[in-house]
């Protein structure tokens, strides 16, 4: 194993340990279009299903680091509760 996935395996269990107390499981489904740059990701069935926004943010905060370790700009908007869709 060489030291990228030694790290990448490391911030693994850091991260199950982090969400230890959160979140004992769920499923995340991802849609991906790979020629077209784009992808799309569902997050459900988290127990406990309150846990819901703060595991979305969670990844929209992962998402952010991983733009920045490519050199990517991120920007992101979240919808408010309440928020039309259409708006």
């Amino acid at each position: 194993m060489n030291n990228f996935e030694e790290q990448t395996k490391q911030m693994v269990e850091q991260g199950k340990q982090a969400a230890a107390g959160l979140i004992s499981g769920g499923e995340m489904v991802v849609d991906a279009d790979p020629e077209k740059g784009f992808f799309r990701v569902r997050i459900r069935n988290v127990q406990p299903p309150q846990a819901l926004p703060q595991v979305t943010m969670g990844f929209c905060w992962v998402l952010q680091n991983g733009a920045a370790m490519f050199n990517l700009q991120f920007k992101q908007h979240i919808r408010k509760p309440g928020e039309d869709r259409n708006e």
